[in-house]
């Protein structure tokens, strides 16, 4: 079994040293996250980011008027989590699994190509949206962001052959430099699939 604590911990140690500052990293936020600050409004609804570390992209969103659970198996980064929240209570941050069927919208972002079994945890995932909620996440396109953790290479096919069984399915290759997505076809260069999946009513 993979120690996400040990891995949490030896991330965080080959960071800038202002990684610890909450406000720091609000401002050097990845683009994947950014890009889905912006696609998804989030004001006044129940929001959960599952697999979500040490909580920055959760207090984002916590930021923009969501009530947020972050839920992580890495007992280390939830503890780091609860600190940048720093009693602000801003976020909910969990090592316990969170409920099913509560959610407006489930983020999920670059978990389900850590797991063996993802036909399985994105069924998982999405039962913790509410009937007719939905399940946003992104993940590398190919060997796009590779890490050695990585257990899947997902093409759109690959991917929608898991997705799509759950529900309505959406799934949009996205690259970093805005531009690039406004060309119909498909580029060079790391990208990640953004996808989307509606839970049936």
């Amino acid at each position: 079994m993979t120690d996400y604590d040990a891995m949490y911990r030896s991330w965080i140690a080959g960071q800038d040293p202002r990684a610890r500052e909450l406000d720091w990293r609000l401002a050097q936020l990845p683009w994947r996250h950014r890009m889905l600050l912006d696609r998804f409004p989030v004001r006044g609804r129940r929001v959960l980011d599952y697999g979500c570390g040490d909580g920055i992209f959760a207090l984002a969103l916590a930021a923009r008027g969501a009530e947020v659970t972050g839920y992580d198996v890495s007992a280390a980064a939830i503890t780091a989590a609860r600190g940048f929240d720093s009693g602000a209570r801003r976020a909910q941050f969990t090592t316990e699994e969170p409920g099913a069927g509560v959610f407006d919208l489930v983020f999920c972002t670059e978990v389900l190509e850590h797991v063996p079994d993802d036909r399985a945890f994105a069924a998982q995932v999405l039962s913790r949206a509410r009937p007719g909620g939905v399940l946003v996440g992104t993940t590398p396109v190919g060997r796009s962001f590779f890490d050695p953790d990585h257990r899947h290479l997902y093409d759109r096919a690959s991917l929608a052959s898991i997705l799509a069984p759950l529900g309505r399915c959406r799934i949009q290759r996205r690259y970093r430099t805005p531009l690039r997505n406004l060309v119909p076809w498909n580029q060079s260069g790391a990208a990640v699939f953004l996808f989307q999946v509606t839970r049936p009513s």
